[in-house]
């Protein structure tokens, strides 16, 4: 792979953890580049090191900062704008001083307040530097679905669009990760839009034995979940994710004592679930405190299958989130219980599991129990997860589609 000297900095605000950003640093560094990642302490696992990564090595180096009581602020809209405007001033003060001077700026979101630093930085400091923007999100549109006075949504979704606007056409490259949103940011902008799919280690992520992977949980959690089918949710517990269908279908299964439903994650409706799980007495649901990142491999190889849910919302239809990439790679069935999106078509597409529609738990129950009594065809999909992930989300592809951005 042709090599490509110089400094970029990519700025990306964390929740979870840097995800994406963090493959495209990796990919970054195979053209060879240096990279730094500008990000904050995670919001919802704020112990979490992105630096002791072993995904990174010396072309890559990560700053972090502190923003004060993010995880309160972050329940809210107007506290989401604050952290998003902290982050930002931030992120801009950050890549002021950077030394040396970046070639690239590469804005992960949140769009497009990423964007602004790096419209910022080169409007008063280096008008040479090339601004890529990563839009996997669409912002402002999803306030339409957030319960907030309904006069304050429409004021904030009229500034973002308009703050889109004057925004987007002084970047110099878009990047997104699936057609369906490529299309949507090419019709809004007038830009053409790049795609680079999801992208992760797969030598991290892989797919290993059960029994290799239970060895690392606690003693105590290890005997809950030795010798179970186990169904496993890694992720955020909001409202677009619809978690509590997990509960529905663990209610429907609950008279199988070899199925264990495994929720990996926190957000909003984390202690609803809590209530709802003690209410009907749910001993087929266990709830595992956020991992970190390391881990995370390890906790997908304890699982028989993976869930995926949306909202039957239909903004949604852009759907490709970061789990779904991760699930792919560690190579286990996935059923999508979501309206049609970009991840259930490419799980179809692929034989790699199975969609079924939001309000359709009978359905899903049941796809639980063949891929439990079916082995073979459990196999099946398994590989062909695999396989998706090689073909479509492997790092040496997704640097030779930004070799080519950066050259064009």
């Amino acid at each position: 792979m042709r090599k490509i000297k110089g400094h970029v900095a990519l700025i990306q605000f964390s929740d979870f953890g840097l995800g994406r950003g963090l493959y495209l640093a990796k990919a970054l560094s195979l053209l060879g580049l240096n990279v730094t990642i500008f990000t904050n302490k995670s919001v919802y696992a704020p112990t979490q090191k992105f630096s002791g990564d072993l995904t990174l090595d010396s072309s890559v180096k990560v700053t972090e900062f502190r923003i004060p009581f993010a995880k309160t602020l972050y329940s809210s809209i107007l506290g989401r704008l604050i952290i998003y405007v902290t982050f930002t001033m931030l992120s801009c003060l950050e890549i002021f001083m950077e030394n040396p001077q970046p070639k690239i700026l590469f804005s992960r979101g949140p769009q497009p307040f990423t964007e602004i630093s790096c419209i910022l930085y080169k409007a008063f400091h280096n008008s040479e530097v090339k601004i890529i923007s990563d839009t996997t999100d669409l912002w402002p549109d999803a306030l339409e679905y957030i319960q907030i006075n309904e006069t304050l949504k429409d004021l904030l979704i009229g500034i973002g669009h308009a703050i889109n606007n004057l925004i987007y056409p002084k970047v110099d490259a878009i990047v997104t990760f699936n057609e369906e949103l490529s299309k949507v940011l090419q019709e809004r902008f007038g830009r053409t839009t790049h795609i680079v799919y999801g992208v992760i280690d797969l030598d991290r992520f892989k797919p290993m034995g059960k029994k290799e992977a239970l060895e690392t949980l606690p003693q105590n959690i290890r005997k809950k979940v030795s010798g179970k089918f186990t169904v496993l949710y890694a992720g955020l517990l909001g409202p677009f994710q619809n978690p509590l269908v997990i509960l529905e279908i663990a209610k429907k299964i609950a008279e199988d004592n070899e199925v264990l439903f495994i929720i990996a994650g926190t957000g909003l409706l984390k202690e609803s679930m809590e209530r709802e799980v003690k209410k009907y007495g749910l001993g087929n649901v266990l709830f595992l405190e956020t991992q970190p990142f390391e881990n995370m491999p390890l906790i997908y190889n304890i699982a028989d299958v993976f869930l995926l849910m949306y909202a039957p919302i239909e903004f949604l239809r852009i759907g490709l989130p970061k789990k779904f990439i991760e699930y792919a790679a560690c190579g286990k069935p996935i059923l999508c219980i979501s309206p049609p999106c970009v991840a259930s078509r490419l799980c179809l597409k692929w034989k790699a599991g199975y969609h079924v529609s939001p309000p359709d738990i009978e359905t899903a129950a049941n796809v639980i129990k063949i891929l439990k009594e079916n082995k073979k065809l459990k196999e099946e999909m398994s590989k062909n997860a695999r396989q998706l992930a090689e073909d479509l989300f492997s790092l040496n592809d997704a640097a030779e589609t930004l070799r080519k951005i950066i050259h064009a």
